[in-house]
């Protein structure tokens, strides 16, 4: 991908991270207190996979790291797929997760990289 790219997906990031988070004070005023905790958990592991995206685009010597990060994201995120599914009864997602997912988040796990940058 060009750097242009890289750039206009990384403040597409920022934005959506901002305009994601500005939904907290109300998505938290609403909840009951036993669920406050998960609901700032979501939110922080949110933020840091927005955060590693960022890193990718505007710090390309980082890459080959955050994008290891990003697959390791990737693999727990298919790892608790299928067993949640797998408690649920529900199969009908493990073949898009084993066909798609998971490969791609071994692949860059494994390569650190989506291929060689332009411009």
């Amino acid at each position: 991908m060009s750097k242009t790219t890289w750039n206009i997906l990384g403040i597409l990031t920022i934005l959506a991270g901002i305009s994601f988070f500005m939904l907290i004070p109300e998505k938290f005023a609403v909840l009951p207190p036993d669920q406050r905790s998960k609901f700032i958990e979501g939110y922080v592991l949110l933020g840091g996979v927005l955060g590693v995206i960022v890193g990718i685009c505007f710090f390309p010597k980082s890459r080959p790291i955050t994008l290891r990060i990003l697959g390791a994201i990737g693999i727990a995120g298919c790892v608790f797929n299928l067993i949640d599914g797998a408690q649920r009864g529900n199969f009908s997602q493990f073949p898009v997760t084993l066909a798609f997912w998971l490969p791609g988040s071994i692949y860059l796990v494994v390569k650190g990289q989506l291929g060689r940058v332009q411009g």
